[in-house]
């Protein structure tokens, strides 16, 4: 009982405190284009061995020489920017690559890999979980990150709605780009000490931006590269193309364990390096506190009950961490991390009983139409809030306009323009993009989503059950409600076989072939992810011997058909 009375005293006490300072400055389109500065085209000198190329793509690619060879930290996102980054390092040595290493799974730290191997077999080091995420992301949700991350990269934006990317000037991914990121070869758990080409290397597990980053220390050389754990701008704790929980205390942490180094330059991979003992560990300290304070004053305010939308209005950076260039909000935002931080400690809830059974979208929108005297009065509260410069809620009223008249040119018009506005003058690229680019989905129709070229020679390193088991979620359930069937695989050039079960409106994939399949699909792992890639059609497979179906073809394809194309 005296603990309860405690804790409520503490509440009580804590309601009437002041909020935090918040900070005064707010940045504008000026001050990102300034920012453009940092992706000066080139290749930089770190220190002896050590070079860093900036401003090729999305991400750094690191070049560090030994005795008889080089080695490349992080590839590029696609092969066409991975060759000319190499170019480039070929001017300032021609000594073979000897080995590569990736900090982590994303994009644009793999997929130039085979570039740089040049045809040649050249051990990879990674995590021993980076093979997974790669996985995830080619198979599973690949379509919808794609459409995300085409909007928050600004992809099909023209210049001047587009002007960087914050941690790089541009995400170079088209419909063309051929992506072949090379499987690890060599993986760890916790660290691992190697010898490359005469250079003492430690590589160390340090979870942050995601679960499988490292560091690379050279101990020799007192440098540390660090990934994607650091870059200038307010770290993206969350991203607005979609991921799950990133663990920011866990970040913070690693940042702290790099800061242990004594590091005289610290190399990131994205933005430029920085050099000097007591720079790099004071930037490490404030970056490692600028997301210490963002958890732990979200957690803070959680535990008073407060809501997300009530904690975004509380949890400001204080001002010599708000003031710091590397914590400008040119990639993360300090409100989405707060929504962040609170999902990954409770989940979609807010504790509002009002979210527990909300109205259907259409109820909703109908009603809000009512309370203005009809949809053509809602329409005309959204125009006279655009009038008013009032955009987001012109934004808002738009998403109840779009549910009720979502043929309406004046509608898509009125939305458009909303979205336009707010991107006009956001500084944060990642929304300043996704503003420009959904308002031309809007109003030209743009479809963000397109299919990157994968070699057959890159889908033979992934797994053939990362790309059954990518299947159960493509299910039309509603079209198998009432059905118990099954599909066999039998891969002939691996000997691998599976059953792909349907039964009422799930589908799950296992290993070796059921009595009651109603036809066995017998091919090759190349041809099937060839299909499942879009670089083969099904009839053509079937028309020649890459296909051949053991049993009912009709059936065989009936039950292919309950599962949606992915384009």
């Amino acid at each position: 009982m005296r603990y309860l009375f405690v804790v409520f005293a503490a509440l009580l006490a804590a309601c009437g405190e002041e909020p935090l300072p918040t900070s005064t400055t707010q940045l504008a389109p000026e001050a990102l284009k300034a920012h453009s500065d940092l992706f000066r085209k080139g290749v930089e000198k770190v220190t002896d061995g050590v070079y860093v190329a900036i401003g090729y793509g999305l991400a750094n690619s690191i070049m560090l020489e030994g005795d008889d060879g080089i080695i490349i930290v992080d590839t590029m996102e696609t092969e066409e920017e991975a060759r000319e980054v190499l170019a480039a390092f070929r001017t300032l040595t021609d000594k073979p690559v000897k080995a590569i290493i990736y900090t982590h799974n994303h994009t644009d730290h793999v997929f130039g890999a085979a570039a740089f191997a040049e045809g040649n077999d050249i051990p990879v080091y990674a995590h021993e979980s980076t093979s997974y995420y790669i996985n995830r992301v080619v198979n599973q949700i690949r379509p919808i990150i794609t459409a995300r991350s085409m909007r928050m990269f600004g992809n099909h934006l023209p210049h001047g709605e587009h002007i960087n990317d914050g941690i790089g000037p541009h995400l170079g991914i088209t419909p063309d780009s051929q992506l072949y990121a090379l499987p690890p070869t060599h993986t760890f758990k916790d660290s691992l000490s190697v010898n490359i080409a005469g250079l003492q290397i430690e590589l160390v597990h340090a979870p942050g931006e995601t679960e499988d980053q490292l560091f690379v220390w050279l101990p020799e050389k007192r440098t540390v590269l660090t990934g994607d754990n650091i870059y200038q701008t307010f770290p993206n704790l969350y991203t607005i193309r979609g991921t799950y929980y990133r663990d920011v205390k866990q970040w913070a942490n690693s940042l702290d364990t790099i800061r242990e180094l004594g590091a005289e330059h610290l190399v990131p991979s994205h933005t430029r390096p920085v050099h000097g003992a007591d720079k790099v560990a004071q930037l490490l300290t404030d970056y490692s506190d600028a997301i210490n304070f963002v958890h732990d004053q979200t957690l803070r305010y959680m535990n008073l009950g407060l809501t997300p939308d009530q904690i975004v209005e509380k949890v400001h950076l204080p001002e010599h961490l708000a003031s710091n260039p590397w914590l400008q909000e040119f990639y993360g935002k300090v409100s989405w991390s707060v929504r962040s931080v609170f999902d990954g400690y409770l989940g979609w809830f807010s504790g509002n009983p009002s979210e527990l059974q909300p109205l259907a979208e259409e109820e909703e929108a109908r009603r809000m139409a009512e309370l203005a005297g009809g949809r053509d009065a809602l329409l005309d509260k959204a125009r006279q809030a655009l009038a008013n410069q009032d955009a987001q809620w012109a934004l808002d009223l738009s998403d109840h306009l779009m549910l009720l008249k979502p043929d309406d040119d004046a509608v898509k018009t009125l939305r458009a323009d909303a979205l336009r506005q707010l991107g006009e003058k956001e500084a944060n690229p990642n929304a300043r993009n996704y503003y420009f680019t959904v308002a031309r989905e809007v109003a030209d129709g743009l479809n963000p989503a397109f299919r990157t070229q994968m070699s057959e020679d890159f889908l033979a390193t992934l797994p053939i059950e990362n790309f059954l088991q990518a299947m159960p979620a493509l299910l039309k359930a509603e079209d198998t409600l009432d059905e118990n069937v099954a599909l066999g695989y039998a891969f002939r050039d691996s000997n691998k076989q599976f059953t792909l079960r349907i039964r009422r409106g799930v589908a799950k994939v296992h290993t070796g072939i059921d009595d009651d399949v109603v036809a066995t699909l017998d091919t090759t792992e190349a041809t099937w992810k060839a299909i499942a890639a879009g670089i083969q059609s099904p009839a053509t497979a079937l028309a020649g011997e890459a296909l051949d179906i053991d049993g009912s073809t009709l059936s065989a394809m009936k039950v292919l058909g309950y599962f949606e194309k992915i384009d």
